[in-house]
């Protein structure tokens, strides 16, 4: 009778296991070089625009001559834009304008004629995914087997000063995927490699560094430009998608010089000079790129070239429509 009841027991034992192991496998994520808190804490109420340019693919996965042919460098580089889009659209502070240009850029050097890539924004954010590699461990055991899948990735982002040309931040970020799987007596989940896992450490190794990419852009004063005057009149670019609202009082700076720095041998601004302020008194809607606003000129003057000008915020109409600087990225 004892007997009858072991192995009634070990078989109940091993029936727990089998009906545990049925469960979806399991998958880990992993920053391997979290960011650092750098968000300043003053509260912003004015987006930037922010051009996302395509990433490239350095990895040896994509350059393989075994895989000439395929679409895996292109379709990785898209999950990575999409990716870096994604996180940026969730902390509501920018306005993004995707370009899918190439720019052949070297990061010590400044881009020549940036002007004429035509971009709309104030600030464009390159990438390049220049590690990725996958591995297999596991354990076969006597009656149960289990198998771990790994994807590692590592990418390398860029801000480029659209108006200078010049690389003002670089960041360099790595993840970490993972999925396990388990069988008990031939029986549990069983699966083949899983190719979600390279958009996972893609995701992974972004995320590590998004949060220091944000603060870098919101430490920047927000800009926007002159396009035409007519008389005590101006109009500028940027509207109610950017946070701009009748009643706002900007400061129009006349641009400063731009000197070469010895040292490095890159071009650098000198601060602007303040000659003018103005105020705005209508809203022209349009798309992230076509809206305009009306200002009048309520102190100083404003001459010279307009593309020399620029404004930047000094006062707003509502203080209540500041956001929280505090967000999530997932």
């Amino acid at each position: 009778m004892s007997k009858t009841i072991y192995f009634l027991c070990i078989g109940a034992l091993l029936l727990s296991a089998c009906a545990q192991n049925q469960a979806p496998a399991k998958v880990e994520v992993v920053n391997l070089m979290p960011a650092d808190n750098q968000v300043t804490d003053e509260q912003i109420h004015l987006k930037k625009k922010i051009a996302i340019g395509r990433f490239t693919n350095e990895t040896r996965l994509a350059n393989s001559f075994l895989n000439e042919g395929s679409n895996i460098g292109s379709r990785m580089s898209k999950s990575a834009n999409d990716i870096l889009a994604s996180k940026l659209a969730i902390t509501n502070r920018f306005i993004l304008i995707e370009r899918q240009d190439e720019l052949v850029l070297d990061v010590n050097q400044q881009v020549a004629n940036i002007d004429q890539y035509q971009i709309p924004a104030d600030y464009i954010i390159l990438g390049s995914i220049t590690e990725f590699g996958t591995g297999n461990t596991g354990n076969v055991g006597l009656i149960d087997r289990t198998k771990k899948q790994t994807a590692f990735a590592k990418v390398n982002l860029r801000i480029l000063d659209t108006h200078t040309g010049r690389v003002i931040y670089g960041e360099e970020g790595a993840g970490e995927a993972s999925t396990s799987t388990s069988t008990v007596l031939g029986m549990g989940s069983q699966a083949g490699y899983d190719t979600s896992l390279a958009d996972k450490a893609i995701d992974a190794a972004i995320g590590s560094v998004i949060d220091n990419i944000v603060a870098k852009l919101s430490q920047d004063k927000w800009r926007s430009y002159i396009l035409q005057q007519e008389n005590n009149q101006l109009i500028i670019s940027g509207g109610e998608k950017q946070g701009i609202r009748v009643g706002d009082v900007f400061s129009v700076y006349l641009r400063g010089k731009t000197v070469m720095n010895p040292q490095t041998n890159i071009p650098i601004e000198l601060p602007g000079s303040k000659i003018a302020s103005i105020k705005i008194t209508k809203l022209i809607p349009g798309d992230e790129i076509s809206e305009v606003s009306y200002a009048e000129i309520i102190e100083g003057q404003v001459v010279g070239e307009l593309s020399s000008l620029y404004l930047s915020l000094i006062h707003i109409s509502e203080p209540t429509r500041l956001l929280s600087n505090s967000y999530a990225v997932f």
